[in-house]
């Protein structure tokens, strides 16, 4: 923030805030902003900087300012296509109009017109806000499809989406700007992986080729996106969870094709992350490095991504460091921790195993609160309950158990999901809200709003703890979520291409290899990193040690001996356990010929 944009008084999301805006009737100006974000900080530099536009601020409105990154509930209900967002709200916090970036002389204006607008057309003005609101929640509620072939005719749609956005020039999808839709690669290799369509794995590789010109070549990591249709002029700053979604693609792209280059593209994002990103001592990765040089110091000039990122590391380091948010969410280090554990199982990093290791350690000290986590802990813990944290972190918990077999982390995962049922499931018409319900706020209820992204997630965490705990109640919660946010504009748009990965894992029962046998036996462990390294998409390995207790998931018991064995299930049917020197071959006969449910009109009994 400027020197002069400070004079501007902000106020923090609150009770507070609201409460003035209702006492002196003004309208509320929402600046949501992130601390990368490059147009955050020419708006302070330039707009909300200039007097005339301080002033009328001050006089006229009530401003509040939000860290998006920090409260991602707030960010969720109002973010009005990207960063920064420019919001008018009602005094309840109903969203009377907004924008993006707003250059000073366009601000002004802005600011005089509404204030005009809501002081002499005030009842016209409240009826308008209500019933856009009553329209989008009619499109809601009409947006529920009943059809018993929703999931298949969904599968189908998404496919032709992601046909008709694909860039055959410069690959990746749509025009401009072109920005990576990891979800949109993920269900094109689920595709690939189900009809065998050597044009979606093409679309799916030549995608991750032509995002390689927004890779950062000294340091590694990847921009947040390209101008161009042909991923030029790169936007610099660089997202934790960009880096981990980017990982998880170029691992898999590496598992499918064998090509070295895409394994060496995952290895430098780690290299980045580790060099900029990673609390190398306590464990935890931070949220986010900016754009530009200076962007964080008032008192600074600011040097341009364009004018930094050029250079090589030994002018850059002259230069200066971009700044990095170290704040350690959870939700997002949910996300690079199971990268992690990811590049261990594809390329053997037990560097990666173990920092992953670490930061799950870290995290359930500091953000653990009361059988949830909160977003992030500071001088107190941050938004307890918001379900991207319960999410994400539960499934790098999944994938600790599955690494190393400890049933703790199941068991953590387990009670993450027991939060989520009994404090988010909405359970008049399925799915999950954004966060636990608070009767003391006044303001407007954000707490019912649901993500469309986080429910597709919780599908996957659910098939997952439905099939390694069976329970058959996991299952079908999973399939009530797919139902409460089957929006039709959903399978018209690239952004539905989560959906489509949700589908694909709720259809295809996962694969499930479950090894009995003691963890300190080498060859359990060999078995174990066996079947991790094995690509088939949605699996599960589930590692049974005698001597934790039990040997059963749901009502399956699984025999074990003084020798370890693997028991390979494909489809709900189990062949019959194979010792350490067996598992290979079986693995590669098995599974790797697995058929696909997409033609099913009935679903998979869980």
């Amino acid at each position: 923030m400027s020197d002069r944009s400070a004079q501007i008084h902000w106020m923090d999301w609150g009770d507070a805030a609201f409460e003035e805006a209702q006492k002196q009737d003004k309208l509320i100006l929402l600046d949501i902003g992130a601390s990368w974000c490059h147009w955050c900080h020419v708006m302070d530099r330039v707009t909300y900087s200039d007097p005339e536009i301080i002033k009328t601020i001050n006089d006229r409105f009530i401003p509040v300012r939000v860290e998006g990154d920090k409260r991602p509930d707030i960010q969720e209900r109002y973010l009005l296509g990207g960063w920064p967002t420019t919001a008018w709200l009602l005094p309840d916090g109903r969203i009377l109009s907004g924008t993006t970036f707003v250059p000073p002389e366009t601000l002004l204006l802005k600011l005089k017109e509404v204030d005009v607008l809501y002081h002499e057309n005030k009842e016209l003005v409240t009826m308008q806000v209500a019933s856009m609101e009553a329209e989008a929640e009619a499109d809601r509620t009409e947006a529920e499809i009943p059809s018993q072939t929703l999931f298949t005719d969904a599968l189908n749609s998404l496919t032709n989406v992601l046909r008709e956005d694909f860039d055959p020039d410069h690959g990746g999808f749509g025009d401009e700007p072109k920005f990576p839709y990891p979800d949109a690669v993920r269900f094109a290799f689920r595709r690939y992986r189900r009809t065998n369509d050597r044009g979606i794995l093409d679309m799916a590789l030549r995608s991750l080729d032509g995002q390689i010109n927004i890779y950062d070549k000294v340091w590694g990591g990847f921009y947040r996106y390209g101008v161009r249709p042909n991923w030029s002029e790169p936007h610099y700053e660089k997202l934790l969870h960009v880096q981990a979604s980017a990982m998880d693609n170029y691992l898999e792209a590496f598992q499918i094709t064998g090509d070295d280059r895409y394994g060496e593209i995952a290895a430098g994002i780690k290299g980045y992350v580790m060099k900029f990103l990673a609390d190398t001592e306590s464990g935890g990765f931070y949220g986010s490095q900016d754009a530009d040089v200076g962007s964080h110091d008032p008192n600074s000039d600011l040097i341009l991504g364009e004018d930094y990122f050029n250079k090589d590391e030994a002018d850059r380091l002259k230069m200066g460091i971009p700044y990095v948010d170290k704040t350690v969410y959870t939700d997002w280090n949910g996300m690079m921790i199971s990268a992690f554990f990811k590049l261990y199982h594809v390329m053997g990093d037990e560097h990666a195993r173990d920092f992953a290791l670490k930061t799950i350690d870290r995290i359930l000290e500091r953000n653990w609160c009361d059988g949830c986590l909160c977003h992030y802990s500071d001088d107190s813990k941050v938004l307890v309950g918001a379900l991207s944290d319960q999410i994400y972190f539960a499934m790098a918990l999944v994938d600790a158990y599955q690494t190393t077999g400890n049933r703790s982390y199941l068991a953590k995962a387990d009670e993450l999901v027991q939060f989520m049922i009994s404090n988010l499931h909405d359970v008049a018409d399925g799915g999950f809200f954004f966060r636990p319900f608070d009767p003391h706020a006044k303001i407007e209820p954000l707490e019912r709003h649901k993500s469309f992204e986080d429910n597709a997630s919780a599908v996957f965490l659910l098939v997952e703890m439905g099939y390694l705990m069976g329970k058959d109640t996991y299952i079908n919660l999973a399939e009530r979520t797919l139902r409460a946010i089957s929006y039709p504009q959903v399978m018209e748009s690239i952004i539905g291409m989560i959906y489509g990965v949700a589908i694909d894992t709720f259809m295809n029962h996962p694969a499930h290899i479950v090894i009995v046998g003691s963890k300190g036996d080498v060859r359990t462990q060999e078995m174990l990193e066996t079947s991790l390294h094995v690509y088939e998409p949605g699996m599960l390995v589930q590692l049974l040690d005698p001597a934790d207790g039990t040997t059963q998931v749901g009502d399956c018991v699984y025999e074990s001996g003084e020798e370890p064995v693997a028991y390979v299930c494909v489809q709900n049917v189990c062949r019959p356990p194979v010792k350490a020197s067996e598992l290979p071959t079986l693995l590669e006969h098995i599974i790797r010929s697995a058929p696909s449910n997409d033609d099913q009109t009935e679903y998979p009994e869980s």
